[in-house]
């Protein structure tokens, strides 16, 4: 403000000497002028500001954001470290049984398999975010590929959750086959099959599916959990968005999940959405892919 207003003054003297020199009449025309430049200089001013105001709370948000993301992640990365350390202390410091023994190490193998899952989840929303993922893509089997997913979060779960799984298809001899990368695609319907689970309560069941909708292939997974409030079904692929919902089940979780799965999907130029009913009422997730014909190279 200082500097305007002593611009203001030089220059106001300026145009008056001028005035005088060209033998204009002597009115305020000048200082109009005079004003109107200072509120364009103002207006440059205040553009600025508004810029830097803006940057600024970009800058917040993407410092809150990492901060959000240590937080979680370092939260998730506790707990299977914990399972671990104490079935390795517990095989070290007491004698057990040969069957004791299996167990410890398959829950340890089964804890490993759920860091490298965290680990790979934080690569991968990285990598696309900043469009820096430079895996290949190729010829995908997408009925072998969603079958084996489903099959590893059964023997997953198979010990700490009880609930009934099926898996649909109209053919089971019929084969469907998309154009994309198979570790995406696999991490994409794992994330979705595990946030299934975790969402229903003991007893509870999953049904998932292959269908073919002309020329798109469509991936459905439906669970009679905790449902989803409509307002909300669209918030939910959003990082680190989380849903309040009334319920028992403590679900744990980086909050990273389903914005991979969105992040993946867009990626494949293909769509992800969810359908619910409301709280209470279960949720099924939809994922639909450009589908290649049986004998197509791509």
């Amino acid at each position: 403000m200082f500097v305007w207003i002593r611009w203001y003054i030089l220059r106001s003297q300026e145009i008056n000497s001028l005035i005088e020199k060209i033998s204009l009449p002597a009115t305020s025309s000048g200082q109009w002028v005079i004003l109107a430049q200072g509120c364009i200089l103002m207006g440059f001013i205040l553009i600025a500001l508004y810029m830097i105001f803006v940057s600024q709370r970009r800058l917040s948000r993407i410092t809150k954001m990492q901060d959000t993301i240590l937080s979680s992640v370092t939260h998730e990365l506790k707990t299977p470290l914990a399972s671990i350390r104490l079935y390795a202390e517990t095989m070290l410091l007491r004698a057990v049984s040969e069957e004791e023994k299996k167990k410890f190490l398959r829950r340890t193998l089964s804890e490993t398999e759920r860091l490298q899952r965290l680990i790979d989840t934080v690569l991968i929303s990285a990598r696309l975010e900043s469009d820096k993922s430079s895996l290949a893509h190729v010829r995908v089997n997408l009925s072998e590929l969603f079958a084996n997913c489903c099959n590893q979060v059964k023997d997953r779960f198979s010990e700490s959750r009880s609930f009934d799984f099926q898996l649909n298809s109209p053919n089971d001899e019929k084969e469907f086959f998309v154009w994309g990368n198979p570790y995406h695609l696999s991490m994409l319907f794992d994330n979705l099959l595990d946030n299934a689970v975790k969402y229903t309560e003991k007893g509870g069941s999953i049904v998932a599916g292959i269908l073919q909708k002309k020329e798109v292939v469509q991936v459905f997974i439906k669970d009679n959990g905790q449902g989803i409030e409509k307002n909300n079904l669209k918030k939910v692929f959003k990082k680190f968005y989380r849903v309040e919902r009334n319920s028992k089940l403590k679900v744990q979780g980086s909050g990273l999940g389903l914005s991979v799965c969105h992040s993946i999907v867009k990626e494949h130029h293909g769509k992800l959405y969810a359908m619910s009913e409301g709280l209470n009422k279960g949720t099924t997730f939809y994922v639909e892919l450009q589908r290649l014909s049986p004998n197509s190279g791509r």
